[in-house]
C-alpha cells in the first residue's frame, strides 16, 4: 500500500473531503504517516518540516538496485567489519551530509521521475542534496544484520543512508525493515491504527484523532512576535531583528486570535501561511 492508497482510502471514508499526506512512506514501511484533511491539507508542506524518526533493520554484504530489499541483488560482498567499526562508521553520517537521490525514488530529472527511467533501465545524474542527520545509533548486531535508531531533517532517503554505511565498510548494505516512529508532534503511540480505518465507526475514530494545526506545528519555533505589530498580509515581510538562519520555518500567534508560518530572511520574517486558531478544523488538545 502505497502513501497515496492511503489517502485515497481515507477520502472514501470521509465522503469525499479533502485529504493529503504531509510527506511519503515508502510502501515496504511501516508507521506514522501524517494526513492533512480539509482546510489543514494548506498547512502540509509546512509539516514536512518536522524533524523524522525512524527504528530499522539494515544488512550488510549485499546491494540491491533500490537499496531496500524489494529489490534485485546486484552485488554481494563479504563483511570484514566488526560490530565496533559498524558504530564508528554510523557516528560519521552525523550531521550535515549530502545524498545522491537513488535511482527509485520519485525525485524527476529534466521532467522525469528516477523510478519510471530506472525501469526502463535507465539510469542518469542526480544532483546531490543535504541532510541532516541527528541520530543515527547502531543497536543490537547480529551480522550481516544490525538495528538501527534514526533522527534526521526532511528528504533523507534512510535506505540511501543504509547504502552509503555499507559502502563506507567496503561491502556494501541494503535496508531491510523500516518503521516510522515520530514526524514532528506525531508519535506511532498516538497514531491511529489502520484496523481503526476499516472499522465500521472509521469516521467517528478519524475525527477523534485529528489535531488542529496550531498544535500540529509545535515543532516549529515561536518567533518573537510583540501584540502591538500588524501582522503583514500573507507574502509581506515583517521587518524585524531575528537570529535564525534564511530559510528557517517560525510559528506565530497573534492577540487577534491569528496563527501562521512565517519564514526568516535577511531583515525579517516572510509571512507564508495564516489561519484563525478557533477554525473548525481539528481538535486543540495538545500531543505529548
Amino acid at each position: 500500500m502505497t502513501s497515496h492508497d492511503v489517502v485515497a482510502r481515507v477520502r472514501r471514508i470521509l465522503g469525499g473531503m479533502k485529504v493529503g499526506h504531509a510527506g511519503t512512506l515508502d510502501p515496504d514501511a511501516t508507521g506514522v504517516l501524517v494526513l492533512c484533511i480539509g482546510k489543514a491539507t494548506k498547512i502540509s508542506s509546512f509539516l514536512m518540516a518536522g524533524q523524522k524518526e525512524y527504528r530499522g533493520v539494515g544488512r550488510l554484504g549485499v546491494s540491491t538496485d533500490t537499496q531496500d530489499a524489494s529489490g534485485a541483488v546486484v552485488r554481494t560482498r563479504a563483511v570484514e567489519a566488526t560490530a565496533d567499526e559498524l558504530r564508528a562508521a554510523a557516528a560519521r553520517f552525523l550531521g550535515k551530509i549530502e545524498q545522491v537521490p537513488p535511482m527509485y525514488s520519485a525525485v524527476k530529472v529534466e521532467g522525469q521521475k528516477l523510478y519510471r527511467l530506472a525501469r526502463r533501465g535507465i539510469e542518469v545524474e542526480r544532483a546531490a542534496r543535504t541532510v541532516f542527520v541527528d541520530t543515527f545509533s547502531v543497536g543490537d548486531v547480529a551480522l550481516p544484520d544490525f538495528e538501527f535508531h534514526l533522527k534526521c531533517s526532511k528528504g533523507t532517503y534512510v535506505r540511501t543512508l543504509l547504502h552509503d554505511l555499507g559502502e563506507s565498510l567496503g561491502c556494501g548494505g541494503h535496508l531491510v525493515r523500516l518503521t516510522r516512529s515520530r514526524q514532528g508532534v506525531f508519535s506511532l503511540d498516538e497514531a491511529l491504527a489502520w484496523p481503526a480505518i476499516e472499522d465500521a465507526g472509521a469516521v467517528d475514530a478519524i475525527r477523534e484523532s485529528w489535531v488542529a494545526p496550531e498544535r500540529a506545528l509545535e515543532f516549529l519555533d515561536d518567533a518573537d512576535w510583540p501584540e502591538a505589530v500588524r501582522v503583514p498580509r500573507v507574502g509581506e515581510l515583517l521587518s524585524r531583528p531575528h537570529g535564525a538562519e534564511a530559510g528557517t520555518l517560525v510559528r506565530f500567534a497573534h492577540a487577534d486570535g491569528t496563527c501562521g508560518v512565517a519564514q526568516a530572511e535577511e531583515g525579517g520574517y516572510r509571512i507564508l501561511h495564516r489561519f484563525a486558531a478557533t477554525s473548525g478544523f481539528g481538535r486543540s488538545r495538545r500531543i505529548s
